[in-house]
């Protein structure tokens, strides 16, 4: 009785603690946003909420927007992240519902009485009680305690959630910016071959230099410099799309810009020694996994302590008999485990436990691969981008400048020496483009977004 009065008394005491509001639930998650990124965010719950955040936005537009005002829009105007903040609300509801105890059952019932002697009992029996599901009150504390690791856990969900979106938003920006300047290079490219190719025109007419197979040789050239022009149009088209639908600005308007403008190449790369073992205290869906085990675990504890007591209802009836007379007393409805010993319980809180455990270590793993993967990738680019630096960029400046003494525009070679340095160029900015991503995938596979990353956090 003593093992069974103290959960009891702990439910009833459960009954009156302060629960978590909304601000404060959303301040929490907030704060672990914050670790990953400054960019603050803002639970929008009227349409006076809404008007404020697009009056925000629309400011943030004026002139194009940077890379880091992106982000800064993208958590004001897209309902991505306030879905993320409602699954939020969710679970702090779950939690006031595992914390209110339940209602008591009333009974009432009216009986007539029948056959011969009817007649010598005019009155009607009655009886009425009060019942209280015990085991509610009894499984509380554990039911709050799960309850209370789920909210923690959505929190950090929340906030990965939150934190994926800034990294996707800054990733599309990326990819924009890198397609527009890819495409105004194909623009030149097109606008180079059919000057090269009017010139030989002219010069065929003339008959000086040129016949009628160049010219056709030198069209053909041209058809596919403005196939991969074309191309690159639908690339910035795509990419505009995918980054207007982050930043929540698609159908509402649809005029922005960019300062398509990419971060230089930094002079360093962060220490990559550490960053597996930071990444098991710091990484967001980790500390989600780890919440889970913890609920499974007194979910687990809960079905062992009870298995044996699946129901208990105790109140008081009072009957009114014939003639007036009452009875009362009290009533207990129990469970009597001869068949079901709650053995499909345990083998099911077992089952969902070990799960739990491998899911955190499959998270971890894929943490270190994603590490390993996004760290290669940047020093293969760093690498790449470099070395264009150093030589190839240099070399086609040089031939560039070669280019200057000769005096006829209209000779192939000279086109197609243009062309590459255009391709050059055009190579050096899906590099650094490439660079960027791997870098911030990095560092948001390490738990360490903004810190690691290297890019701009803030407008």
């Amino acid at each position: 009785m003593v093992r069974l009065a103290a959960p009891l008394v702990a439910g009833l005491g459960l009954a009156g603690c302060t629960l978590p509001g909304s601000k404060e639930n959303v301040e929490a998650a907030a704060e672990l946003v914050a670790m990953q990124t400054p960019v603050a965010i803002d639970w929008r719950r009227d349409a006076g909420g809404d008007a404020l955040a697009r009056t925000a936005v629309e400011a943030m537009l004026e002139g194009g927007v940077t890379l880091a005002e992106s982000v800064s829009i993208a958590f004001l105007a897209s309902p991505e992240l306030q879905l993320s903040l409602e699954d939020l609300e969710i679970a702090r509801a779950d939690l006031v519902k595992a914390s209110t105890p339940p209602n008591p059952l009333g009974f009432l019932g009216v009986r007539q009485t029948g056959g011969a002697f009817a007649a010598y009992y005019p009155d009607d029996s009655s009886s009425f009680g009060v019942m209280m599901n015990v085991m509610s009150l009894l499984t509380m504390p554990d039911r709050r305690a799960i309850a209370t690791h789920a909210l923690e856990r959505q929190r950090f969900v929340a906030a990965d959630q939150i934190t994926s979106l800034g990294v996707r938003v800054t990733e599309a920006w990326l990819d924009y910016a890198a397609a527009l300047r890819i495409m105004a290079l194909r623009e030149r490219s097109v606008a180079a071959a059919r000057a090269t190719l009017d010139r030989i025109i002219l010069q065929a007419a003339n008959g000086q230099r040129f016949s009628a197979l160049d010219v056709a040789v030198e069209r053909n050239g041209l058809f596919s410099i403005e196939t991969t022009a074309i191309r690159a149009s639908l690339d910035v088209a795509s990419t505009r799309a995918k980054l207007g639908e982050l930043l929540g600005l698609a159908g509402w308007r649809d005029d922005w810009k960019i300062l398509p403008e990419l971060p230089p190449l930094p002079p360093t790369d962060p220490d990559l020694t550490t960053l597996e073992a930071e990444a098991m205290q710091m990484r967001l869906d980790i500390q989600a996994a780890s919440k889970t085990v913890d609920a499974r675990l007194r979910e687990l504890a809960m079905t062992r302590r009870f298995r044996w007591l699946g129901m208990l209802e105790v109140g008081a009836f009072q009957d009114r008999s014939v003639g007036g007379t009452t009875f009362t007393g009290p009533s207990a409805v129990v469970d009597l485990p001869l068949f079901d010993q709650r053995q499909a319980e345990l083998l099911a809180g077992d089952a969902k436990l070990r799960s739990s455990m491998r899911r955190l270590e499959l998270v971890q793993l894929s943490a270190r691969t994603q590490i390993r993967t996004h760290a290669q990738e940047m020093r293969t680019t760093r690498q790449l981008l470099e070395q264009y630096e150093r030589s190839i960029v240099p070399n086609q400046r040089q031939i560039a400048a070669q280019l200057g003494t000769v005096s006829d525009p209209g000779q192939p070679d000279r086109l197609r020496l243009r062309l590459e340095a255009l391709s050059v160029e055009e190579t050096q900015v899906g590099l650094l483009r490439d660079y960027w991503r791997a870098r911030s995938a990095l560092a948001v596979a390490a738990g360490q977004w903004t810190s690691k990353s290297g890019l701009p956090a803030t407008p």
